[in-house]
């Protein structure tokens, strides 16, 4: 009997555990999984409250559609009738900036800007934020020599600048990996804009150049409340 032990009840190592049983369930060959978790709870940064009739969420409150692998787990799992799909009249997100809301600009995806107006008019970015952020326009795209690889912050200061990076990209992109963006793999978690650069060279010529042609996909949010306890049916 082959004996697997993981490090960790975050959603990473759940997932990793469950993956292990199916795949044992299909071969029929016997695996022992020992799950070993130093938190009194399972689902790590995973979590979910509800305060003066509001639910909030602690960690990452979404994940994304088009990655069609999360999806699937959901549904093997039995969470699909808990998936709450984005409200087409309500999607919009508000960073927070010298104490004051203030709405991301439409047409505005995680890094990049797909309308140029909204913009411009925004007071997320300073004049000097949108003028660097605007010279992605005129960047190279990088030579990936085969398949190096860079962190997502690396990347959205290289195409954009750090003031995108630090009052758009790292909020945004923390609601979904709730994680440190200098740690992140771009290749593994945003290949989408990846493959932007090595198509079109800049990332605001290939937003435009789809928002024109199609509308965004929506998002799919799921509370995560599920992973809370891990009896809960």
């Amino acid at each position: 009997m082959r004996r697997v032990v993981i490090i960790g009840g975050g959603i990473t190592g759940l997932a990793a555990a469950h993956r292990i049983l199916e795949r044992n369930e299909e071969s029929r060959k016997q695996v022992d999984v020992t799950l070993l978790e130093a938190a009194a709870r399972v689902g790590g940064a995973v979590q979910t409250q509800e305060r003066d009739g509001f639910l909030l969420e602690r960690g990452p409150d979404s994940f994304l559609s088009e990655k069609p692998a999360t999806l699937e787990l959901a549904k093997r799992l039995g969470l699909e009738p808990h998936l709450i799909e984005t409200n087409k009249d309500h999607r919009r997100s508000f960073i927070v900036r010298d104490g004051r809301l203030l709405p991301v600009p439409e047409g505005f995806y995680l890094l990049a800007p797909a309308r140029f107006w909204p913009f411009v008019t925004t007071g997320i970015f300073s004049w000097p934020g949108k003028a660097r952020m605007a010279m992605d326009l005129l960047l190279p795209r990088r030579n990936m020599n085969g398949n190096a690889d860079e962190s997502l912050a690396q990347f959205v200061r290289r195409r954009l600048g750090r003031e995108a990076l630090e009052r758009m990209a790292q909020p945004m992109v923390g609601g979904i990996y709730t994680a440190d963006p200098e740690q992140l793999s771009l290749r593994a978690t945003m290949p989408r804009f990846l493959e932007m650069e090595r198509a079109h060279r800049s990332l605001i010529r290939a937003m435009w150049k789809q928002s024109r042609s199609s509308t965004a996909r929506e998002g799919v949010s799921v509370s995560p409340a599920q992973f809370q306890n891990p009896n809960q049916p």
